[in-house]
């Protein structure tokens, strides 16, 4: 029998670490209330990060998700999209508001529109609801490729939708 002796360490990047990896702009709340924080999360795909999430915490429940996203380059074998459907359904299955065997959730009718102040400027966006809460795609950031999507309970939405972009030493 061989015994494998190599170390088995696994190294979790701290939030300003991966927010130096990713360097450009993130999508933040602009005032976060007292007594939410935040949890920074990331998806790589083929290697290269392509999204980042803020997940918004309350008393430990988890209240809103602002996601910036980046498209993946040309070449890399995987590509990786989220759309403000998709980021509702996770943030429903995550939140315990809904069953996590559901992949998608239903919407509750046609997105509506609506608008996320961006640095204080009005921008227009569909925003979808299902269960009880809300999901908009900002679809261009400024002076940067990639969008955001905005993500919270409907009790929590005026909230949410005033956004700022952060640079990576901001973390």
């Amino acid at each position: 029998m061989f015994r494998d002796t190599r170390p088995r360490s696994i190294r979790i990047p701290t939030h300003r670490e991966t927010a130096e990896e990713w360097g450009e702009q993130i999508a933040v709340l602009r005032a976060a209330p007292p007594g939410w924080f935040f949890l920074l999360g990331r998806l790589s795909s083929d290697g290269y990060l392509c999204h980042l999430d803020l997940n918004y915490h309350l008393d430990g429940e988890l209240v809103a998700v602002v996601q910036t996203s980046r498209p993946v380059p040309a070449g890399h074998r995987v590509g990786s999209l989220t759309t403000p459907q998709s980021q509702l359904s996770t943030f429903l299955a995550n939140s315990d508001r809904l069953d996590p065997r559901t992949h998608l959730a239903p919407l509750d009718g046609p997105p509506t529109p609506g608008e996320v102040l961006l640095h204080g400027v009005p921008t227009p966006v569909e925003v979808h609801d299902s269960h009880g809460c809300r999901s908009a795609l900002i679809p261009r950031l400024p002076s940067q490729q990639g969008y955001a999507i905005v993500t919270a309970g409907a009790t929590h939405w005026a909230t949410v939708t005033d956004l700022a972009l952060r640079p990576p030493a901001a973390f």
